[in-house]
């Protein structure tokens, strides 16, 4: 393997798009599988002092339009192929590596690791002369494991991707597999579906997905296609929903979906979407995922398991199945989940709950698998009644005539200690909708985004007519009670409550601070005596001031 992968670091060198470096490997293993003695008679031509790039050239200008470096060292290439043993598990790994490992290579975004791939494969129990569907195949990662897994590749695949390049490696990658990838298009589903016959959206056995959370959400044209309207899921911070729901309309038998896990709250699954899986009980299973398995990816993922008449629902919670590989975790254990998963019983890790006692407001599987563990008394931050949001960047329009003045409240706005009540960035905009809709008020509390060290302010309660916008640096918590807001705010002022937020953050992924887990955040039972404490802070803070200004005329007499 270490041959392979140092090949394709030396190819690299020479190709300026790393996907054309990737798209001549796997040319090349096809060649390889497909054609064998062509590369060794290359080779004994070399061999024999006589001139092989041409002939490399022409050949390889026979299979694809990307066209080789030739200052590239042709023989030295072709003796790593020659001797390395093409399988689909080779390959796998080979791929696994260079997109999930070797992060600066940039392909993690358009694949998944392996492990997960084979976790989603076995969940969807693929047959022969099954037909299935992926929406956003990316560069066809799951296509190896597919091959891995399954005896006979006979499948019908079908899929749509809206990059060209991406769509030929895929393509490649499903030859490599021995799969049909004939009907791997290029499409951008927001504008349309390619699967249709006589006007009818085509329906497939199986669907499969890992949606782009870096997917640009052009909405509004949405609205009235016949795939959204009737649900209603339309938004453009979640691009999984809209995936699902594209890929719901797809599907026939089962499909299995990888969502992040604040879409599975209240505060994100839209609710028309809820309710069609529940009342059309098609939520089969929920499945927590570890944490950091996905390379440059800040949040927590689920894999949804969606298939119909399903009274019942499995929730497994695999957040403790991993081991440390280098900088991010590997999911293992697989067979134990699958099994989990076929089971009809309820075990350590998992949880058997009747659809009509499902606790809609949360669908994560820790919650319904651990909730019994904890004992009426166990307040949680989101028991408070809250709403949790990030800050917003404000534009302007240079020429507009309408604009209004507002302060851009930013980390070093917030007070020291106590509430906060002085901004010192004022701007004017023209974007007058967005500078209401989210502008702060008092008792806001707000959190630093991103760190290991959390910064926490709480805003003054004599801002009532202050027009002020939070950065997207910062999250915020509104309460409907101003009582709640002081507790939270003095308990994170403890060293107790400041300590378990650190912990929060020190363990989000990216150092970007974890919205389910802040959520999760166990209060104590006297939580609301911390209230009281305000008042001591306050004229801490004042005499601090005091001495402060004190300290800075000192420095200005000498």
């Amino acid at each position: 393997m270490k041959k392979l992968i140092d090949c394709f670091d030396y190819m690299k060198r020479y190709h300026s798009d790393i996907l054309d470096a990737l798209s001549i490997m796997l040319e090349l293993f096809l060649l390889k599988k497909e054609e064998p003695n062509i590369i060794a008679s290359l080779i004994e031509k070399a061999h024999k002092r006589q001139p092989i790039k041409q002939d490399f050239k022409e050949l390889l200008s026979q299979k694809t339009n990307i066209q080789i470096n030739l200052n590239v060292n042709i023989l030295k290439i072709l003796k790593v192929i020659n001797t390395s043993d093409i399988t689909p598990e080779t390959i796998e790994s080979f791929l696994n590596i260079i997109s999930q490992k070797k992060t600066t290579n940039k392909l993690y975004y358009y694949s998944t690791p392996k492990e997960v791939n084979h976790l989603l494969c076995l969940l969807l129990d693929l047959k022969p002369k099954e037909s299935l569907y992926n929406p956003c195949y990316g560069i066809g990662s799951i296509f190896l494991s597919i091959a891995s897994i399954m005896k006979e590749h006979d499948i019908e695949l079908f899929g749509e991707e809206l990059d060209e390049r991406f769509s030929t490696i895929a393509k490649l990658i499903a030859r490599l597999s021995d799969i049909d990838g004939s009907n791997l298009i290029v499409n951008d589903i927001l504008k349309r579906t390619a699967f249709k016959r006589n006007g009818e959206i085509i329906k497939f056995d199986k669907v499969i997905c890992n949606p782009p959370l870096y997917a640009h959400m052009g909405i509004e044209q949405l609205k009235e296609d016949e795939r959204f309207s009737k649900i209603g899921i339309l938004v453009k911070n979640y691009p999984e929903l809209v995936f699902l729901t594209h890929a719901l309309s797809h599907l026939k038998d089962r499909g299995v979906f990888i969502v992040r896990n604040q879409t599975l709250l209240k505060q994100g699954l839209e609710s028309k979407l809820r309710e069609k899986l529940l009342k059309e009980k098609m939520i089969e299973a929920v499945i927590e995922l570890p944490k950091n398995i996905f390379p440059h990816q800040g949040y927590d993922f689920s894999i949804l398991v969606i298939s119909y008449d399903n009274s019942l629902v499995k929730h497994i919670d695999a957040s403790s199945f991993y081991e440390k590989d280098g900088k991010y975790n590997k999911l293992v254990d697989i067979d134990k989940i699958v099994s989990m998963f076929k089971s009809p019983k309820s075990s350590e890790f998992s949880k058997v709950t009747e659809l009509k006692k499902l606790y809609v407001d949360d669908l994560r599987a820790s919650h319904h698998v651990h909730t019994t563990k904890l004992t009426k008394k166990t307040l949680l931050l989101k028991d408070l009644d809250l709403e949790i949001f990030r800050g917003q960047r404000v534009h302007d329009i240079v020429d507009s005539t309408h604009k209004i003045k507002y302060f851009d409240l930013g980390i070093a706005d917030f007070a020291q200690f106590g509430f906060s009540e002085k901004f010192s960035n004022e701007k004017e905009s023209s974007e007058i909708a967005k500078i209401l809709k989210y502008s702060l008020r008092p008792y806001d509390l707000l959190l630093s985004l991103r760190g290991v060290m959390p910064k926490v302010s709480i805003l003054s309660p004599n801002l009532e007519d202050t027009l002020a916008i939070a950065n997207a640096g910062i999250i915020i918590l509104r309460f409907q009670n101003k009582e709640d807001a002081l507790a939270l705010y003095c308990y994170l002022f403890s060293k107790k409550g400041y300590s378990a937020l650190s912990y929060i953050y020190e363990n989000s992924a990216e150092n970007i601070v974890n919205a389910e887990s802040l959520l999760n955040l166990v209060l104590p039972k006297n939580f609301h005596d911390y209230a009281s404490k305000m008042q001591q802070i306050e004229e801490l803070k004042e005499e601090y001031l005091r001495l402060d200004a004190k300290v800075l005329k000192l420095k200005e007499e000498f």
